[in-house]
Parts: C-alpha cells; sequence; structure tokens
C-alpha cells in the first residue's frame, strides 16, 4: 500500500475512533440499561433477538441441495449468520469459522490459514471442499483453498452453511471431511448505499463501498469494491516477518424475477493482489534456502444462475461458471481456469417421496510457476470431470421417520471413474427431538503435484551435491473415505439448543511419499538426485465428538459453547504434507450480551489442545462492544489476542510460520438503507 493510502485510512481511524467516543458518551447520557420493558421487534439479521426454536427451523441448502430446516438436516451442520460474524467482530471468512465445533481454525501468517476438520489439517487442505454461491474454490494443483484471495465482502454474506463429515454424493470429488458453502445475499436485500471501514493496531486496514439498486419491480443490483491491507506477524523475539497481504476488488451482481416461476442470477468479479512471504526454495549447491517472495494474486469469475418452477412438485436449477486465477509465487504458483455447467432438478412424487438428480461437466487447464529445480511433465495440463447424482428421499413414517439414499458417479483423468454412496436416516419422535444416521464413501482425487511434479527437497551431501527429489506418480489412485456418523439435535424453545456429532472415519489409499529409488544424475544444474515418489501407502482412521450447547438465561444474553474431541492415527510413513496435525482437544466460550437495545457487549474464548513436539496450547480471549444502527451508523471496538502480546497457532511447511500479535480494531460501518429487502438469498 502507497504512503498516501496508509495515512489517509490512518486519518479515518483516527477522526472515526473520535466520534465513537463522542457517540458512546451521548449514549450513555440518554440510554441505560432496563430503560424500557418493551425490546423493539427484531429485525431480520438480528438473530440474538429470535428464539432459538426459529433458529432450529432456519432453511439450510448444503445437506440435501434442497431447502430444508436446519433441525431436520441428516448431517452435521452448523450455520454461521451474517449477524454473527458482525456479533464477532471477525474481518475474515476463516477467523469467522473459529466458532463452529470440529473446525480447527489456525492463522499461519498474514495471508495464509488452516481451514480443516475431523483431522488431516495444514497448509494442504485438500480433504475440505469450499464454495461460494455453488461456485467451487478449491484448487486441483495442489489440493486446498487459498484463502486470502477467497474473501467475499463479510456485510454480503448471508451465512455460512459447514457440514463436517464426507459430502460426495451432492458436491462431488474433494467433500471428504467437510463442506464450507459460503452464501451471499441476493442483491434485493442489498439495496443503497453502504460504506465500512476498520483499522486495527497490530492487524491492518480494511475498506468496503457497495450501492444496490433496483430496475423497476422485478430487477435489482449491486455494485461493490474492496480494498484491505493486513500487517505482518512477528517472530518469537518480536521482530517483524516478511509477510504481508495485500488485495482489491471489485464486483457486480444482478438479481431478476423475470416471472413467478423464473429467477435468474448474474455474478461477476474481479481482484488484484500482492503478498510478501519468506519462502523455502532450493539451491543443489547450498542446499534449501529462504528467501524474501514479493508475488502477485489475481483473477476473478463470472457466474450465472437460472431458477425454474416447473409445478408445485417440480423445479430445475442451472448453474453454470468461469473461474481464473493468476498466482505467481515459486512455491505454489500456477495460472488456472475453470469453467463448470451444472444441472439439477428436483421432483416430489407424493409429499412422503421425493428424487433429486443432476449433472455436471467441468474443465479445468493449469500451467503451474515453474523454475530450475521445480518441473512438471506434462507443463501443461487440462482435465475434465463429467459428473451425475441421484438422491431419493423417502418418509417412512410421516413426521417421524425419513431416509435418504443417493449417489454421485464420476469420470476424470487421473484414476479415471468414481463413485460416492450414502445413506443417511432421520428420526424425529417429538417436535424439540432430532436422531440422524450416516454411512458415506467418499474421494480425494491426487493434485497436480501428486501427480506430475519433480522438484529437489533436501540436500543430503554437498560433494557432489546430492539431494532428494520429489517426483509425482501419475499412477496414483484416489483416497478413499468410509465414514460412519450419528448425531442428536435438540431444541427448547427460546431457552436451549443442543446438537452432538459422533463419527468414525476409515481411509484408505492415504497418499504419501515412499522410500528413495535409485539414484540419478541432473545435468543442469547439476546434482545427484534421490527420488522419492508419491504413492498410495495405505490406511488409517479418525474419530471423534463435536458437541455444541447453546443457552438463553434471560432475553438479553445468550452463551453458546463448542468442544471437540478428536482422535486417530495415520499411516506410517505418511509425508508431513498430509498427516494429521490437529489437536485433540478443542473449545469455544460465545457470549452475546444486549447491555442495552443499541449497545452489544460480546466475548469470546478459543482453546486448542497443545500438538506434541509442535506447538503448546493455544488460548485466545477476544472481547468487544459495539451498536446497533442508529441512523445508518454502527460501531464497534474489539480487542483481540488479550490473552498475551503474541502466540503462534500452526506450523508450516513452506511459508512463514509467524506468531498473532494482541490487536485492537474499530470498525465503524453506514448503510443508507436497512437489510430489510426481500428476496432470496
Amino acid at each position: 500500500m502507497h504512503t498516501s493510502k496508509r495515512l489517509a485510512v490512518v486519518r479515518t481511524f483516527c477522526a472515526g475512533f473520535g466520534t465513537l467516543g463522542a457517540f458512546l458518551l451521548t449514549l450513555g447520557c440518554h440510554v441505560t440499561y432496563g430503560q424500557s420493558t418493551q425490546s423493539p421487534p427484531a429485525s431480520q439479521g438480528d438473530l440474538t433477538q429470535v428464539s432459538i426454536e426459529n433458529l432450529m427451523n432456519m432453511e439450510v441448502t448444503s445437506a440435501s441441495k434442497k431447502a430444508e430446516a436446519l433441525s431436520a438436516a441428516p448431517a452435521a451442520i452448523f450455520v454461521i449468520t451474517g449477524e454473527d460474524i458482525r456479533r464477532g467482530g471477525f474481518s475474515s471468512v476463516p477467523d469467522a469459522l473459529r466458532q463452529v465445533p470440529g473446525m480447527h481454525v489456525a492463522q499461519q501468517n498474514a495471508h495464509v490459514w488452516v481451514v480443516a476438520a475431523r483431522g488431516f489439517g495444514n497448509l494442504f487442505n485438500n480433504k475440505m471442499l469450499v464454495l461460494i454461491d455453488g461456485r467451487i474454490v478449491y484448487t486441483p494443483t495442489f489440493g486446498g483453498v487459498w484463502w486470502d484471495v477467497q474473501d467475499p465482502p463479510l456485510d454480503d454474506i448471508d451465512r455460512i452453511e459447514v457440514i463436517r463429515g464426507p459430502g460426495g454424493t451432492l458436491w462431488g470429488a474433494n467433500a471428504v471431511n467437510g463442506v464450507i458453502n459460503i452464501i451471499t445475499k441476493s442483491s434485493a436485500r442489498t439495496q443503497g448505499a453502504l460504506a465500512s471501514t476498520s483499522a486495527g493496531v497490530n492487524e491492518g486496514y480494511a475498506a468496503h463501498v457497495r450501492y444496490g439498486g433496483k430496475v423497476g419491480e422485478r430487477f435489482t443490483y449491486r455494485i461493490y469494491g474492496t480494498s484491505n491491507y493486513w500487517l505482518p506477524t512477528v517472530q518469537a523475539s518480536g521482530a517483524k516477518n516478511y509477510d504481508t497481504w495485500a488485495i482489491s476488488q471489485g464486483g457486480v451482481r444482478f438479481d431478476w424475477d423475470a416471472s413467478a416461476k423464473d429467477t435468474l442470477t448474474f455474478d461477476g468479479e474481479g481482484y488484484s493482489g500482492r503478498d510478501r512471504d519468506i519462502i523455502n526454495s532450493f539451491d543443489p549447491a547450498t542446499g534449501t534456502l529462504t528467501a524474501p517472495s514479493n508475488f502477485v494474486t489475481k483473477g476473478g469469475h463470472i457466474l450465472g444462475k437460472w431458477t425454474h418452477d416447473i409445478s408445485e412438485r417440480s423445479k430445475i436449477d442451472v448453474l453454470g461458471y468461469c473461474d481464473w486465477t493468476v498466482r505467481s509465487d515459486v512455491f505454489s504458483g500456477e495460472d488456472r481456469d475453470i469453467c463448470d455447467f451444472e444441472l439439477q432438478h428436483s421432483y416430489s412424487f407424493t409429499n412422503r417421496q421425493a428424487l433429486t438428480w443432476g449433472a455436471s461437466i467441468l474443465t479445468t487447464g493449469e500451467t503451474p510457476v515453474e523454475n530450475l529445480t521445480v518441473q512438471f511433465n506434462p507443463p501443461y495440463r487440462r482435465d475434465t470431470t463429467y459428473s451425475a447424482f441421484a438422491q431419493y428421499d423417502f418418509m417412512l413414517v410421516p413426521d417421524k421417520l425419513r431416509v435418504i439414499a443417493g449417489s454421485k458417479f464420476e469420470h476424470n483423468n487421473y484414476p479415471g471413474f468414481e463413485y460416492q454412496p450414502q445413506v443417511r436416516a432421520v428420526w424425529t419422535p417429538a417436535k424439540s427431538h432430532t436422531a440422524w444416521l450416516a454411512i458415506s464413501r467418499a474421494v480425494r482425487t491426487p493434485t497436480r503435484v501428486e501427480s506430475d511434479v519433480k522438484t529437489p527437497v533436501v540436500l543430503i551431501s554437498p560433494a557432489p551435491p546430492t539431494v532428494l527429489v520429489v517426483e509425482g506418480d501419475p499412477n496414483l489412485a484416489s483416497e478413499v473415505l468410509h465414514a460412519y456418523e450419528a448425531g442428536y439435535r435438540y431444541g427448547w424453545k427460546q431457552k436451549l439448543a443442543l446438537d452432538v456429532a459422533l463419527y468414525y472415519n476409515g481411509y484408505d489409499h492415504l497418499v504419501g511419499t515412499a522410500t528413495p529409488g535409485a539414484p540419478f544424475i541432473n545435468p543442469n544444474p547439476f546434482y545427484i538426485g534421490l527420488p522419492v515418489a508419491y504413492a498410495n501407502l495405505g490406511g488409517g482412521q479418525t474419530h471423534g465428538l463435536e458437541l455444541y450447547l447453546k443457552y438463553t438465561p434471560v432475553r438479553q444474553w445468550t452463551v453458546s459453547t463448542g468442544i471437540t474431541e478428536l482422535r486417530g492415527n495415520s499411516v506410517p510413513g505418511l509425508s508431513a504434507a498430509a498427516a494429521s496435525t490437529d489437536p485433540k482437544h478443542q473449545l469455544n466460550l460465545q457470549s452475546r450480551l444486549d447491555l442495552t437495545r443499541n449497545v452489544n457487549l460480546d466475548a469470546a474464548y478459543y482453546y486448542y489442545d497443545a500438538i506434541a513436539h509442535a506447538l503448546p496450547p493455544v488460548n485466545r480471549v477476544d472481547v468487544g462492544a459495539s451498536t446497533k444502527s442508529m441512523r445508518g451508523f454502527t460501531f464497534s471496538l474489539w480487542a483481540r489476542n488479550l490473552q498475551s502480546n503474541r502466540h503462534q497457532e500452526t506450523q508450516g511447511l513452506s511459508f512463514i510460520s509467524g506468531q498473532i500479535r494482541r490487536s485492537v480494531v474499530f470498525q465503524l460501518r453506514w448503510e443508507s438503507n436497512s437489510d430489510q429487502g426481500k428476496g432470496r438469498p
């Protein structure tokens, strides 16, 4: 970020901070706790004022690819609403995912995050599928998600649906340990102007502007732009690391209710950013080096969706998008394009029987970043995946017992044909009680790195230079998961909600690096290589418990907790890139308190158990105060990581593993029109 821009942001921060102080002083003179026994009606977005019973009936779509009540969903699903993000004071999507039970979220540095569920969490989160409005943002190059460029404006997020456990039957390959489905608001719900900014000591700066309008009564649109700059992490000594992140993005969305039966959506976005980091590179003469890297990331997408209600019993959805990305860093750079076309049809035979089926074609082409030592064979590759799925939903006992069965069938250019079946059952003995069971099979396809790479990684002897060389195997089979799950939900009126899930995951054909093979001579640059090839090494298992409890002792106060217990083991000899580095015990506590009708006081505590021989326990305490919208203005002030000056959350393989500093973040938001627009999310 240029110096003039930084000074402008700082001035905005200082002016906003003074405004906040004056506002709170004025508020304190005119509003006191308990001033009125009558609370104002809850807004659509203010879910702290909605009963837990209504929250359990919130509609979700990720578990069955159709709208259903959260309490009846046949999976371990958790929903983060836009209001949850606001009340939590979060600055990014990964940070907001910390509150999900069963999720391991750790910040590695300013722009790298670990986000995983049920084990195998590291930089290569290759068993977690992430979507934004149905668009897959998982990269097949290394398997995982670059969270620094998957950064939708938080003000525009309607909800995030998180499934822990396999979702391959509906979402396809790589939805092995979970699915994160980020759903943004329709343009009908973002009418008027919005401007928001945040500035934080030891965190960074962000700004977001948006305008939404309408043409006639059926066509709505929004235009938006964002700009973020995140400060570096630090070393154990307190010295700053070379890891900053700056990104700007802009986009448009159109929603058209063409008729009573037809809805069309268009979404387009472009972004450009720059990351700084210390990356492990390789020099055959001296061995592995850590060198500064200043690289560009840019890309964008276009997306279109058509929904047509054929009748009260029949509905069709058509989705198409193209996504392109350019990432120039030497460790995991890529120049990739992805285009996907999907068709889905839902039909209800009777009130008790329904079929959902669909098909898709996804094609992706990629040219990786190569140098003298990192090479791919072939240097350019295009892969196409053809898939079809069908799922049958049958209510065996009306309003009591429901059974869902289906499978997805895919053909791709790596292992070829794949199938991913599942059987789920939901039993509702009473309105407030729900129990569910599931048996599933899911697969993770090999990545481009595992299949095609050739790169030296470790110097064994300097004279003559002898190195370990990692080589891909184009004949790798997909990793396979067989999962067994059980869950129970209980919701009691406006007071209590309980959600618990148990699971056992058995893995086969896990990919890792095998023992070295016969040596070879590389002429340019000269070195003797000992090849270490990727291979399907064997199996492993994880099992555990995930519990979520939410309690509202009084109308103004809600507390919740998530508890995660994870056990298991991976195959002996599995490489660090694939092995599980997740904590065995996790805990998060959330407190949401309405001090007055207009002021909220919120707090959170996160605990991760120590990782043997790697990291001590992680404790994090956040406390913040915020206001509800008054004349369009919303303020918040958050103190994060209060427990210590700095702490480290995870170990890195190739990027810096920095320590996260204590920070104070001020956020200011103005909106000309509240989120009361009617329309589909």
